[in-house]
């Protein structure tokens, strides 16, 4: 007999990761939304049922999303958008080494240094 993970889809853990929940919490959910597209559809193993099955996965994680963000009052939100933000000044470095090194590299030419 297979495991109840065989049909588990590989992307789960991602979109744990990305809705800030944890891997189990987004097993259960994958069990729910199979159960609900088992009653909708009737069939199990068809293309409607794993389209189904995957649309409601992908309500649920969204509305779990949305009750761990009004559970931290809003801080959750403000964290994620913020380690983001550390990205920026790596970005902007990057961004003004380039345009300096090119900067000399004209300012080389334009003199007959190249």
């Amino acid at each position: 007999m297979k495991s109840s993970t065989a049909k588990r889809p590989m992307i789960l853990p991602w979109l744990a990761r990305k809705a800030g929940i944890g891997e189990h919490r987004a097993d259960v959910l994958w069990h729910a939304a199979q159960r609900h597209a088992a009653l909708n559809v009737g069939e199990t193993g068809t293309p409607a049922y794993w389209k189904e099955t995957m649309d409601r996965l992908l309500e649920l994680i969204a509305t779990e999303a949305l009750r761990e963000d009004a559970a931290s009052f809003g801080l959750r939100r403000w964290s994620r958008a913020q380690a983001s933000l550390w990205q920026a000044p790596l970005v902007l470095f990057d961004a003004v080494a380039l345009s300096s090194a090119r900067g000399w590299r004209i300012f080389g030419q334009s003199i007959g240094l190249c």
